[in-house]
């Protein structure tokens, strides 16, 4: 399993390189030289809350994708190398903004306080927003999030095709769950960086979904 240590430790440093060039980074944010703290310092709960628990949400995806790097079919294999790509990217941007914070990697606990408190004080209602809410404060954690026992039974999966099938499923709900924090985060966050950061991702997600579920209807 790749660690948020060594994550932030490489990303941090290729975050770095990429600014020092006054590249973008990524074609859909850009990042330029000039970028300094002063103009993350409006960040909210919701910003920090969100850094901190998708990186550990993308954590889980990294570890399926890597599996089905050696044990899916050339397809997934192929989608699988684009969640690596796009989800260390991401994982990139996320805790250099929390160094930037001056904030914890992960949040103290995984009940998505900082979810909970914008929702109670926004004004309109959302049923998906509710289910993630109440899933987490139940104790079951971030929807979408795969199990031990579900991982090590993905891991354990002997045929490529049989394997394909239960990575799909696993990863279909792991997007789900994503996509939903997304949107909420596209809606709530202080920063209009994290806010298009977050309609970006929710966007791929979704895409992403669209064409595993094709997969899955058509095996």
């Amino acid at each position: 399993m790749i660690t948020l240590g060594a994550a932030v430790i490489s990303s941090v440093s290729w975050m770095a390189r990429s600014v020092q060039r006054g590249n973008a980074i990524d074609s859909r944010i850009t990042v330029a030289s000039t970028t300094t703290e002063a103009a993350f310092a409006k960040q909210g709960p919701v910003d920090i809350g969100f850094a901190q628990d998708m990186s550990v949400h993308h954590e889980q995806a990294l570890t399926m994708a890597y599996l089905a790097l050696n044990k899916a079919s050339p397809r997934v294999r192929l989608l699988a190398q684009g969640i690596v790509t796009q989800q260390l990217k991401e994982i990139g941007y996320m805790q250099g903004w929390l160094l930037l914070w001056q904030a914890p990697g992960m949040a103290p606990d995984d009940e998505m306080r900082w979810m909970r408190d914008a929702y109670a004080s926004a004004a309109r209602r959302d049923l998906a927003y509710e289910q993630f809410i109440d899933s987490c404060a139940q104790g079951h954690g971030m929807p979408g999030m795969a199990s031990p026992q579900e991982l090590e039974a993905l891991a354990a999966v002997p045929s490529p095709a049989a394997f394909d099938a239960a990575f799909l499923a696993l990863m279909v709900r792991h997007h789900q769950g994503a996509v939903v924090m997304a949107r909420f985060v596209s809606e709530h966050a202080q920063l209009d960086l994290v806010r298009g950061f977050a309609r970006a991702m929710a966007a791929e997600q979704q895409q992403e979904m669209a064409q595993m579920l094709s997969w899955l209807r058509a095996s």
